[in-house]
C-alpha cells in the first residue's frame, strides 16, 4: 500500500511540475531514430526528456502503418529489434500521425513515459515487454497494443487517454522479475499476488478502453487487474480467459456503455462502487455464476456471499449487497430475466448466511425463523425465481401423503380386514360347494336384477296405459341397465375352471386349477392395490389443494394427516403462486 501513495506522491509532483513547463521541446527526433538510440545505448537506463518524437514518411518506412498486415504466426514471430536498457521518457511529445505502427521489437526493461503528450495514435504491434511498462500523467489520443507479449505488469496512472485497447495480446507475471517502484505486490498465507495490470485515476479520464481476445499465460503468482478509480465512457472486454487473475473495479464510473462477454472469471469479480449504465451494459452472469461478486482489501481473502467475517462489518455486507443489486437491477431492466434470477440466488443467499449470523448474535423465534424461513425458500423455490421446482416438490408432497393414506381405511374404496375375509370366505365356499362363479355373481347382484325384472315386468303392463313413446324410452334404459350384468354373466360363465367341488377333481385338473386361481388371486390383489393407490392421490390431490370434502373419508389418525395436509398445501401452494406471478410480470 506505501508503494501505491509513493506511486500516486510522484505523479502529483509530477503534475506540479508540469504546470509550469511550457513544453518548449530541446530536441527533435523521428521515430526511426529514437528506437535507433534505444537499440544502440550501452547503459542501464536510457532517458529521453522535452524531445518531440515525429513520424517522417522517408525514413521511417519500417514503421508504416499497413492495415492489411497478416497477424503474427508461429512461436517465434518476425522481430526486427532488442532494446536492452530500461526506456524512461519524460516530458516528451509523442507523433501525431495516425500512419505509423511501433512494430517486431523486443523491450528487454521496463519502458515508461511520464508526463507526455500525443495529438494523435502510440500503436505496438507484435512487440515484446519483459519487465512491462508504465504511462504516468500523460495525454494521449489512442494508445494500442496488438498482437503484443506483456510480461510482469502494465500501470497506468493519472494520464488522460481517448482510447486504450489490448487486443490479441498475452499476458505473463513472474515473481522473480526485477522490481520497480511501480511494482505492487502482497505475500499472503504463503501466496503471492501481483498486479499485472494496474490503473489508477483520480481527475484524469481513460474515455475508452478495449480489452479483447488476450490470453493470460500461466503462472504461479496470482495476477491482479486492478481499475483503481476514474471516469470511463466505455469499456469493452471480450474473449478473456482470467484464469486464476483477481479482477476488481475501485470507485469507476462507466458513462456509456460496459460490456464483457465471452470471458471466464474463477475468482470473484471485485466491484467496490462500480457504476454502470443500467441500459447499455451487456454482462451475462453465466461468466460469473460460479464465483459472484466480491470485495478486496488489498487483496486479502475477499468478501463474497460466503464468507461469515462479512457480516460483522454492516457497511462492507451493505456496500456488496448493493452490488449485488446494480446487476440485478440492470438484469430486469434489459429483460434478461434467466440473469437476474441468478443474481438474485446468490444475492438471497447472503441474506441468508446473514439471518444466521444474526440468529448466532441474538437468539430469538423471529431470527431463527427468517433464518429457516429464507432457507425453506431456496430449496422450495430458489428464492420464489423457479415456480417449476416449486411445483415438483408439491407433487412428491402429494405422493408422501397418498403412500400414507394407502394404508388407512378409506370409505372410497371400503378395502379392509373386514372386505377381505368376506372374500376369502366366499372363496372358501367357492371350493366346497357345487356353486359356480355366476352364481355368486348372482347372489351378489340379486337385488339389482330384480330391480331390472321388475321394471321390465311393469313397462310390458303399461303399454296399453301409456302413451308409446314412453314406453320407447323405458327399453334404452332397461337396455343399458341390463346390459354390464348380462356381459359379466357371459365372462364368469366363460371363465369357470372349477366346475365342481375342489375335492372331487383329479390330481392334474387340482394343479391346472390350483395355478389359475393363484394368478386370479394376485390378479384381483393387483386390481386391489391399484384402487385403493388410485383413491389415495385422490384423496392427497384433494385435501393439498384443500377442495374441500363434505366429509372426510376417512377415520382415525389419518383424519387429521388429512387436515394438516391441507393446511400445508395451502402454504406451499401460496408461494408457488407468488413465484409464478412473479415470474409471469418480470416476463
Amino acid at each position: 500500500m506505501k508503494k501505491i501513495l509513493f506511486l500516486i506522491l510522484l505523479c502529483n509532483i509530477a503534475v506540479s511540475t508540469n504546470l509550469f513547463s511550457q513544453n518548449n521541446y530541446k530536441r527533435k527526433i523521428s521515430i526511426s531514430e529514437w528506437i535507433e538510440e534505444m537499440e544502440k545505448c550501452k547503459v542501464q537506463e536510457y532517458w529521453l526528456e522535452d524531445t518531440e518524437i515525429y513520424y517522417d514518411e522517408s525514413a521511417d518506412s519500417l514503421y508504416h502503418w499497413n492495415q492489411a498486415r497478416p497477424k503474427p504466426s508461429g512461436k517465434n514471430p518476425k522481430i526486427d529489434k532488442s532494446i536492452s536498457p530500461i526506456v524512461i521518457i519524460r516530458n516528451c511529445k509523442l507523433p501525431d500521425s495516425k500512419a505509423f505502427q511501433i512494430r517486431n521489437i523486443v523491450f528487454q526493461n521496463n519502458i515508461s513515459f511520464g508526463d507526455c503528450e500525443g495529438a494523435g495514435q502510440l500503436i505496438f504491434y507484435n512487440c515484446t515487454f519483459k519487465q512491462g511498462l508504465d504511462f504516468l500523467n500523460s495525454n494521449l489520443i489512442q494508445l494500442g497494443f496488438e498482437y503484443c507479449s506483456i510480461q510482469q505488469r502494465t500501470v497506468v496512472v493519472e494520464s488522460q487517454i481517448s482510447m486504450f485497447s489490448f487486443k490479441n495480446c498475452s499476458f505473463y507475471l513472474d515473481n522473480k522479475a526485477v522490481k520497480s517502484i511501480y511494482e505492487i505486490g502482497y505475500e499472503i498465507a504463503n501466496k503471492s499476488y501481483q498486479h499485472l495490470f494496474y490503473i489508477h485515476q483520480n481527475e484524469k479520464r481513460i474515455n475508452s478502453f478495449y480489452l479483447s481476445n488476450c490470453k493470460l499465460e500461466p503462472t504461479e503468482v496470482i495476477p491482479i487487474f486492478s481499475f483503481n478509480g476514474g471516469k470511463y465512457d466505455l469499456i469493452y472486454i471480450e474473449g478473456v480467459n482470467f484464469s486464476n487473475s483477481i479482477v476488481s473495479f475501485n470507485n469507476c464510473s462507466v458513462k456509456e456503455n460496459f460490456t464483457v462477454q465471452d470471458c471466464k472469471f474463477h475468482l470473484p469479480l471485485g466491484m467496490y462502487k462500480l457504476n454502470f449504465p443500467k441500459d447499455n451494459t451487456s454482462f451475462n452472469w453465466s461468466q460469473l455464476d460460479s464465483v459472484g461478486l466480491g470485495l478486496y482489501e488489498d487483496y486479502l481473502q475477499p468478501y463474497t456471499n460466503k464468507t461469515d467475517t462479512l457480516f460483522y462489518d454492516v457497511s462492507l455486507f451493505n456496500e456488496l449487497n448493493s452490488s449485488y443489486r446494480k446487476f440485478f437491477s440492470m438484469y430486469r431492466t434489459q429483460g434478461d430475466i434467466e440473469s437476474a434470477n441468478a443474481c438474485y440466488k446468490q444475492m438471497k443467499d447472503m441474506e441468508t448466511r446473514r439471518y444466521y449470523h444474526l440468529y448466532q448474535q441474538n437468539p430469538s423465534i423471529v431470527s431463527w425463523f427468517n433464518w429457516r424461513f429464507n432457507q425453506f425458500l431456496k430449496y422450495f423455490s430458489e428464492y420464489g425465481t423457479n415456480p417449476v421446482q416449486s411445483l415438483i416438490i408439491s407433487m412428491w408432497t402429494i405422493l408422501f401423503f397418498a403412500a400414507v393414506y394407502f394404508f388407512f381405511y378409506s370409505d372410497w374404496d371400503g378395502v379392509n380386514r373386514t372386505f377381505l375375509i368376506k372374500q376369502h370366505r366366499k372363496t372358501m365356499q367357492y371350493f366346497r360347494s357345487e356353486q359356480r362363479l355366476e352364481d355368486f355373481y348372482t347372489d351378489n347382484y340379486m337385488e339389482d336384477l330384480k330391480t331390472f325384472a321388475d321394471y321390465k315386468k311393469e313397462m310390458a303392463e303399461s303399454k296399453v296405459e301409456i302413451p308409446f313413446f314412453i314406453i320407447l324410452l323405458g327399453k334404452p334404459l332397461y337396455i343399458l341397465s341390463i346390459i354390464k350384468h348380462k356381459i359379466l354373466t357371459f365372462i364368469y360363465r366363460r371363465t369357470e375352471v372349477l366346475q365342481g367341488r375342489w375335492i372331487d377333481l383329479k390330481p392334474v385338473r387340482k394343479s391346472f386349477v390350483g395355478i389359475t386361481v393363484i394368478f386370479s388371486i394376485i390378479i384381483y390383489l393387483v386390481y386391489l392395490g391399484f384402487i385403493r393407490a388410485l383413491n389415495s392421490i385422490t384423496l392427497s390431490i384433494n385435501a393439498f389443494s384443500t377442495l374441500g370434502f363434505g366429509a372426510i373419508p376417512v377415520k382415525g389418525v389419518s383424519r387429521y394427516i388429512t387436515i394438516l395436509e391441507g393446511f400445508l398445501g395451502w402454504f406451499l401452494l401460496s408461494i408457488f403462486s407468488v413465484s409464478l406471478i412473479s415470474q409471469m410480470l418480470q416476463n
